[in-house]
Formats: C-alpha cells, structure tokens, sequence
C-alpha cells in the first residue's frame, strides 16, 4: 500500500518537472541561439570594419604613383637597384605603422626581388621573408597577380617571432598595376602582414577574466572552411578542429564571414548556462521527496492495525496452501477486514467438510472397483445380462442409461476379442472415445478429453489396447480428488515417412522423481496394488516384443504439473505386418 501511494504520488510529480525542465530549456536555448546569431551578425560586422581598415592601407599603396614608379624601376635591370630600393623602403617603413597589429610591409616584384620593411627586425635584409628563393612561386603571390582586382585575404597561421608573443598572423595581399597603361598588367604584389590578435580584438577574443570567471564558458572562435581553429582565446587551441574544442553540451553557432571566408563559432557550456535551473530542480526534488517521507511514516503508523490484519489472513492463506484446511484467522475488530477473515474461516471449514465426503466416497468407489474386479464373470452372459439391462432402459426412456450401457458393451468385445491382434489407430481411437465416455460420467465429467490427429494416421495399424493403460492412469491416478478442471490430450501425428507419434497428456497429479525413473526403465514397482505400474509395464515389454528398437516410450512428469507419455511407432499401413 505504501509503495502503491509513493507510485502514485511520485510519477506524476516526476513526470511533470521532466517535462517543464524540457519545455523551459528548449524554450532558452532558442532564445539564446537567437540571441548569439544576432552578436555573431554584429561581431561578423566588426570583423570587415577591422579588415577593411587595412585593405584601405593596401589600396593607398596600391594608388601611390610614387611605388608603383619605384616598384617599375626595380624591375628594370638597367636601373639603379639599391636606390629605389632604399626609397621604397622608406615608404614602406611609413605605412607599416599606420595601422596597429602591423608586422611588416612587403612588395614581391614580377622579377622576384623583394622589398620588405618589417617591425620586428628593422632590417631590410632580416624579415619575415627572409629565406624564401623564388617569391613569384608562392601561392600567395600567384592567387593576387592572376586576380584582376581587389584583396586576397589568407586565414592565420603560424610565424616566426623576433622578441613578440604573437606567434600567429595573416596576409592581406593586392596585385600591382601600372595604372597609366591600358593593359594593367601586373607588376608586383603587395604583402600587409598582420597579427591574429587583430582578429581576436576584433571579434572580442580578448580574454582577461580570471581562471575560476573562465569556468563558465563562452567563447567566439575563427576557424577557415575545414573548422580548423585559426583564432582562438586560447592559443594552444589554434590548429585545432572545433569539433575537438566542442564538448557534448556545449551550445555551439555558427557565422560565415563572406569577406574573408572565415567562419564564427560562438560556444557556451550548457551545463553552467542552466546551473542555476539544475539548482532549483535539485531543490523541488528534495522537498518533493521530503513530502513523501514524510506522508509514508503518517501511512505506516495509521495504517498500521489495517496492515496486520491483512498479514494474519495472508499467513491463513499460505498454510491453506500447503494443504492444512482446518486452519484458522483469529480476528477481535470490527472492520472490513474481520468480514474477510470470518468469511475465509467458514470456506475453510466448508472445504474441510467436502475434503472428508469425498475421501470417503472415494473410497468406497476403490473398494466397489476391487469387489468388481475380483468377481470374474463369464463374458457372454455379461453381454446377454447387459443387453437385457438395455432394452429394460429403453422401454422407460433412460436413453443414457442406455448410451452408456452400449458403450460399456462395446468396450468390453472389443478388449476380450482377439486381445492381440492389429487395428488401425481409428478403431483404437473410436474405443477411446467410448471408454472416455464411461469414465466421464463415472467421475462426473471432473476432466474433459482432447484430441488431435493426423487424416493420414488413421490407416496406420497399431496392436489393440497399447493405449488403454496410460489413458487409465491419467484419469484414475492423474485426476484423482480432482472435481474439475481435468485436461487429458491425446495427439496422434506424423514424425517422418517411417514413423509416428501417440502423445497421452494430462495435468493431474504427476509422478514422483523416483517412480517415474522406474517406469521409464520397464521395471515394475516394488509395492504392489494401486499404482504398481503393471500394465504401463506390460506395454512396454510388447512394445520391445512387436517393434524392437524401432518402437519408443517415454513418460516424463512433474508432481502438480501432469504426465506426458510419448510413443514413437514405426508406421505399419492398413493390409501391411510390422515387419
């Protein structure tokens, strides 16, 4: 009862907070998802802002009459080389620190050279480029000299630092053109190398909080068209797939920058975003299961009589079981439950009454079946004597008298005549049925009989009253102190194209381990008299006389369950011998 009223009361409570806790996250996770794409739009927005600062810078160099002369000069190689290097340089120099974040400033000529001013060294002859045999076969030169306008922006990456912490950087590149002939045909290109905290700062990467703030993550992260990290608060993540930085709950968005091709992760630990609803989930959890402790303790103490009486009648039951029926519940209330026990007293009592009648009918139905048996009467003057009975029913209507009178007659010329002989198993079955019959009325139709065959099994032939014996024993030892509710099924099929089965079932009484091994053996019992195993022996022994080893028998049983006896017979067709 108190695990029924915790059921009850606890499901719902359960069911209920799972479903509001699911509607409510969904429902923030939709706000915040919308909320995200609205800061990407704006971060992706600060990102071309930031770019376009320095594709400005790249566009000033790329108008400036004065490089591009220079840039012309150095290509030819009648020119005073170190001259115009040096000017342009100069120049270089100036726009390098134009603009915050800038590493260094550098022009690729068509003819390769390289004109290069960068921050960190402050020599002409010691940057970035340094190193670098052919400039002119750099992807990143080839993709600007063959583009017929604007910038090609490359994704940050890995380079090398002079006395700087900045360890990553990206190239904006233009091609150069002499814009005074018609043909614009590329003259050199110009490098802006940048650093990746100019992204960061520029996407709000910066990250100044401290380590136990950072628990709660929420972070923006640049990776290029393979996911792969080119920006990130945490430079060790740099290199590395989102997909490696984004946990199972973490709430991942996603915005693609079309200027520069790369993409804007936003990732939020779910677990610290919903902290504080886990929290108060947690709290109407524990108040939840406080209530019910505390209305199973008010249940248990007030239903405490209720639950006794129960027990005592439950106890009742229990040994009624095991067979003892004179037992009985002391009950002194006055409730429903003494009702049940009074009531329960006087069914035992009722049974016990008709325990006791029917052992004594049936054994004087025992000790009128024995006088019968030891009274050996001469057959023909029982079929005259039975037929006199017959006709003496007919006249005064007793047509069931009279059915079973001629059952009773049939059944005893079919056993007495030529005992040994072959029948076919629809005759054996027809003299089932009649001596069924008999034997329903005999014990009141307490069982009833089953049975299923093969069309093709009828005409096999079998010996008579092979089956006679196991019938018996189901319905005299099987159904015995048995009123009703008896099942006896007998089951005739095919096995293979050389044999066939019997199966004799009922669901009486059983047969105890040890008896049972004995009749499986063909040994006949050690006690004789009721039971004695005599005639299941004798079918066996015929059957290892008629059949040999192509003939089986098997009784398997279970005290309270039934028997089940099986034979497996060669198949012996109408007019054939066994053989």
């Amino acid at each position: 009862m108190i695990v029924s009223f915790v059921l009850v009361s606890l499901l719902p409570v359960l069911i209920v907070q799972t479903i509001s806790y699911y509607i409510s996250t969904e429902a923030m996770k939709k706000k915040i998802d919308d909320l995200v794409q609205v800061n990407l739009l704006q971060t992706s927005k600060n990102l071309d802002t930031s770019l376009r600062a320095y594709e400005d810078l790249l566009f000033q160099i790329f108008t400036n009459d004065e490089v591009i002369e220079l840039v012309k000069e150095i290509n030819d190689p009648r020119a005073d080389l170190e001259l115009s290097k040096r000017k342009l340089i100069n120049l270089l120099s100036n726009y390098s620190y134009a603009k915050f974040g800038i590493r260094s400033v550098a022009i690729f000529t068509s003819n390769g050279t390289l004109i290069c001013y960068d921050q960190q060294t402050g020599s002409p002859y010691q940057n970035l480029w340094t190193g670098i045999s052919d400039l002119t076969r750099l992807p990143l030169y080839r993709e600007a000299i063959q583009l017929p306008s604007g910038n090609v922006i490359t994704p940050p990456a890995r380079i090398d630092t002079i006395n700087n912490k900045e360890q990553y950087g990206f190239h904006l590149a233009r091609k150069l053109s002499d814009l005074n002939r018609p043909s614009l045909e590329g003259i050199g290109v110009a490098v802006i190398t940048v650093y990746e905290s100019v992204l960061a700062q520029a996407i709000n990467l910066t990250d100044s909080r401290s380590h136990d703030e950072r628990k709660v993550d929420n972070r923006n992260f640049l990776t290029d068209s393979r996911d792969r990290v080119v920006s990130s608060p945490d430079k060790q993540d740099i290199g590395k797939n989102i997909s490696e930085i984004r946990g199972s709950s973490t709430i991942s968005n996603m915005y693609l920058n079309e200027k520069s091709g790369l993409k804007i992760y936003n990732l939020i630990d779910q677990g610290e975003l919903f902290r504080e609803m886990h929290s108060m989930q947690r709290l109407s959890v524990y108040s939840g299961m406080a209530a019910l402790l505390v209305s199973g303790v008010l249940i248990y103490y007030l239903s405490g009589s209720l639950t006794r009486s129960i027990r005592k009648v439950v106890r009742a039951m229990k040994v009624a079981q095991q067979g003892v029926l004179n037992v009985q519940v002391e009950s002194g209330n006055r409730d429903e439950i003494s009702a049940i026990a009074f009531g329960f007293n006087k069914m035992m009592n009722t049974v016990s009454e008709l325990m006791t009648e029917t052992k004594q009918a049936v054994e004087k139905q025992k000790e009128a079946e024995i006088r019968a048996l030891e009274a050996q009467i001469n057959p023909h003057f029982l079929y005259n004597t039975l037929d006199s009975i017959n006709w003496i029913a007919i006249e005064k209507e007793e047509h069931q008298i009279s059915q079973m009178l001629k059952g009773l007659a049939q059944i005893l010329r079919y056993s007495v005549k030529d005992s040994n002989k072959w029948v076919t198993v629809k005759e054996e079955l027809n003299w089932m049925n009649q001596y069924v019959f008999l034997q329903q009325h005999r014990f009141r139709s307490s069982f009833r009989c089953v049975v299923e065959h093969d069309e093709r099994t009828l005409g096999f032939r079998i010996h008579k009253l092979l089956l006679q014996p196991f019938i018996e024993n189901s319905i005299i030892h099987g159904f015995e102190g048995r009123r009703q509710g008896g099942v006896l099924r007998i089951a005739v099929k095919v096995v293979d194209e050389s044999s066939f089965s019997i199966r004799i079932e009922d669901n009486g009484a059983g047969i105890d381990e040890v008896t049972l091994q004995r009749l499986n053996s063909g040994k006949a019992l050690d006690h004789a008299g009721k039971g004695s195993g005599l005639g299941i022996q004798n079918v066996m022994e015929r059957l290892r006389m008629y059949y040999g080893v192509r003939a089986s028998c098997n009784i398997s049983s279970e005290i309270g369950q039934g028997t089940r006896v099986t034979l497996v017979l060669p198949v012996v067709p109408e007019g054939g011998e066994a053989g």
